[in-house]
This record gives C-alpha cells, structure tokens and sequence, in this order.
C-alpha cells in the first residue's frame, strides 16, 4: 500500500516511516529537504520533496495514495514569527485534508496533542472532557484550531481519525521539539540540575514506539471523527528524576526550584525576548503550567484500538541506552 507521512523529519513522523516501511508498505515521505539528516533511509521509504503549506507539492505527493498520516505540526516553545504557529498547523492542517479529499485518501491519520486540553479539574482526563481554561500557549491553541478543521472534513462525510499524543519519548535526535529527550539528555551530560517546583507535580509520559503503534492501530481501528488519547504513565516529577538514576546509573545532586522562582524567571526571559529578539529559554506561560496536574487516560484506545502502555522505567531504560549510544 501506497502511505503518505507528512512531517517525516520530525520526532514521531520518522519513526512511523521506518515502522510502516519494515511492515511492507511503500512510504511516501514528505519533507522540506530530502536531504534531511533526521529521514530515516529505508528501501520502502520515498523521500518526497513538498510544504504542507505548499498546496501544489502536497497534489503531487499524494498520487497513488490510500492512507495519510498527518503528523507535521510547528511544536516549538516559541517562534520569532508567532504567526508560524497558525499557518503550520492550522492552514497546514487545512491544506493536507483539502487535498487528500481531492485525491480520494481513503483514511487521515491526523496527529494532535493532549495539550488541547490542558488542565483539568478531573483526572485522569478523557477525550470526552472539555477544555476549561484559556490557550495561552501558541501550540496547543493552533492544535485545537486544527481539530476544528479536522470536524469540518469529518461532517463532509471525510475518513479522519485523530490521535492525541502527551508528552512523548524515545529514540531519536533531540531537538527543540523533543522537550523530555532533552531533559534526559540534559540529565545524562550533567546539565539539568532542576526539578521543578517540590517535584509533585504530575504529567504523563508516553514512550515513542507505544505511540508510532497507536498511530497505525487508528489507522486500522480507529472510528471515524472520533480522537483517542495515546498516553503512558502519570509521573511526578521526583519520579522521573529517581526513575532516571536508576536506570542510568548516573547520580546527579538535584536542585528543587521553588515555582515562584520559575515564574520569575520566565519574566526575564520573555522581556530579553521583547527587547533583543533572542530566543526564550522559558516562558510565562509554561510556568504557569508547572501548577497544575496533567494526567490522562488511554483507556479507550486500549478498548479499541489494543493500544499498549510500556512501563516507564522500562522505557526510560531503552531511551537512556540510545542517548548514551548516540
């Protein structure tokens, strides 16, 4: 079968591609640059040059195709262009399903986040919750705009499926994106030293290839318009840190940082952002995230799609021998 990965460079993107490939299928694998470091090589994978944003290239990509899954998304912390983030993965979004409708796709895959919920008052949260605090973070509120675009092609009568990945890790790169790799990263070399606030508070990690298979069980399972939480285990942060050690076998002496102190900082950085431009290493708006709980349930896609949850610290162990390796 002739399968479209759009964002094949990215965290999950990359990983699908090889998957879908080992398993026979001829993958289509759309990219900025197929000369990108971070595309997987395989037999069955197609490097195809094209920009979701970039409507003629996606037509073209999608000849002889059946299946797409659309994982490409702007997941930044921030972007110097904050525009970046709707034209990404709102008019990206738009883009892919337009065209995948005109090709005839029998089935979208079309990756969000569990951050289109954000906090929640009851836990563990579901797919039937409703969000009930504002967007203050650019990503999760151009995510939950793209489902709004996903619901419109499902009421057109259009085969999409929706999956809603929390906090994901694994083997692969790091990069800006892949906040939990480079935490892990960061612990490993000896440069993250924190845990934030009295390291309580709680979020859930899902280890990538539970992630990649819950990707093709939608594909294979999924009902449509529905979404389905691919989550792992609720971690607190005290729990990821002694998970960590263990596994690792590296000990580092840790500092708590009180939120406050966090919040202030945050401050900081966002106003040398104002004032020079440069990058922020924190903002606002994540700290306040350190305040609340974000625990989720992947019941339902256990229920229906067989979804499987690799125990953290085995996880963590398979991803602690790939970076010391990498």
């Amino acid at each position: 079968m002739n399968i479209l990965v759009t964002g094949a460079t990215g965290f999950i993107g990359r990983k699908l591609c090889f998957e879908l490939a080992q398993t026979g299928h001829h993958v289509k694998a759309l990219c900025r640059n197929t000369e990108h470091p971070y595309l997987i090589r395989h037999p069955n994978i197609e490097p195809v040059k094209g920009d979701i944003l970039l409507p003629d290239t996606l037509n073209k990509a999608m000849e002889g195709c059946t299946q797409i899954y659309h994982t490409a998304a702007m997941a930044k912390m921030w972007c110097r262009n904050q525009n970046d983030f709707l034209e990404t993965n709102v008019t990206g979004t738009r883009n892919v399903l337009l065209a995948a409708q005109q090709a005839g796709i029998a089935r979208v895959v079309y990756t969000s986040t569990c951050g289109v919920w954000g906090p929640t008052l009851k836990y563990p949260l579901t797919e039937d919750e409703p969000r009930i605090v504002g967007f203050p973070i650019a990503y999760e509120r151009t995510k939950y705009l793209a489902e709004l675009e996903v619901n419109k092609f499902v009421e057109q009568g259009m085969d999409v499926v929706t999956v809603n990945p929390s906090r994901v890790f694994g083997e692969g790169p790091i990069t800006d994106s892949n906040t939990v790799s480079k935490m892990i990263s960061g612990y490993l070399k000896g440069k993250w030293r924190i845990i934030p606030g009295d390291g309580g508070q709680i979020s859930n990690y899902a280890y990538l290839d539970d992630v990649v298979n819950g990707h093709i069980a939608a594909m294979e399972k999924g009902l449509t318009g529905n979404r389905y939480i691919l989550g792992g285990e609720d971690i607190s942060f005290d729990q990821f840190f002694s998970t960590l050690a263990e596994v690792s076998g590296v000990r580092r002496k840790m500092v708590k940082l009180p939120q406050k102190l966090i919040k202030f900082y945050s401050h900081l950085e966002a106003l040398k952002t104002r004032l020079t431009g440069l990058a922020p290493v924190f903002l606002p708006e994540f700290a306040d995230r350190l305040l609340f709980n974000q625990k989720y349930s992947s019941q339902k896609a256990a229920e229906q799609l067989g979804y499987t949850i690799t125990p953290f610290d085995e996880a963590m162990r398979r991803t602690v021998n790939y970076l010391k390796a990498h």
